[in-house]
């Protein structure tokens, strides 16, 4: 019988994808305990009505080819290292994988990449996409394309906000966020030292400059 690779983001166990525009597992899960999920509430908080559902929708949003840079700067809600966190990881994307999303290195600890993914540090995602890892920790790559210093736990914070604007997808890489861990209710919840980046494509695509509050 053959052996089955366990390790997160192999081929045998490949990595479950964050929902990039709604997540209805979820919706239907808060539903039924009457509660109300919200996805991306920063974005949901800091936008106005404009699909008459109280709530935003990129479908109703106007089209504007290449409107990543003016989403993040005409958005009053972000502090000044949002946005050069956010622009820069748009120009680094660009620079490494013309746009496409990367795994980065989101910790300082030294990692055993043998644990990751497959030999040749590639990762495997459920929808049969593969993404490289980044070698250089992310931290380092920010703060020398900004030219400031930013420490990985500050960066992380800016991560999380600028996954909830909807700016990025991050998808942790854990063995709790793989296809055989995630349903495994005895797991706790990791620690993600490689996160899967990418750039929110409707960010680029959508003009939101009149819509934030």
């Amino acid at each position: 019988m053959e052996e089955v690779n366990l390790k997160p983001g192999s081929e045998d166990n490949p990595i479950v994808l964050k929902n990039k525009h709604q997540n209805t597992k979820l919706t239907q899960k808060h539903l039924k305990n009457s509660k109300i999920y919200i996805h991306r509430p920063l974005l949901q908080k800091y936008t106005k009505n404009n699909n008459g559902e109280e709530a935003f929708s990129f479908d109703k949003a106007p089209d504007r080819f290449e409107s990543f840079t003016n989403n993040v700067i005409s958005n009053p809600n972000l502090k000044p290292i949002d946005i050069k966190v956010a622009l820069g990881l748009f120009h680094i994307l660009d620079e490494i994988s013309a746009g496409e999303g990367l795994v980065f290195i989101c910790s300082t600890n030294e990692l055993a990449y043998q644990y990751y993914g497959e030999d040749n540090l590639e990762v495997y995602f459920t929808n049969m996409d593969t993404a490289d890892i980044e070698l250089i920790p992310l931290h380092e790559l920010i703060s020398k394309k900004l030219n400031i210093i930013i420490s990985n736990d500050s960066l992380n914070k800016v991560l999380i906000r600028l996954d909830s604007f909807h700016y990025i997808n991050v998808t942790p890489i854990t063995y709790q966020n793989s296809q055989l861990g995630i349903n495994d209710k005895s797991l706790k919840k990791g620690k993600a030292y490689l996160k899967f980046i990418e750039i929110n494509d409707r960010m680029n695509s959508k003009c939101l400059e009149k819509i934030w509050i």
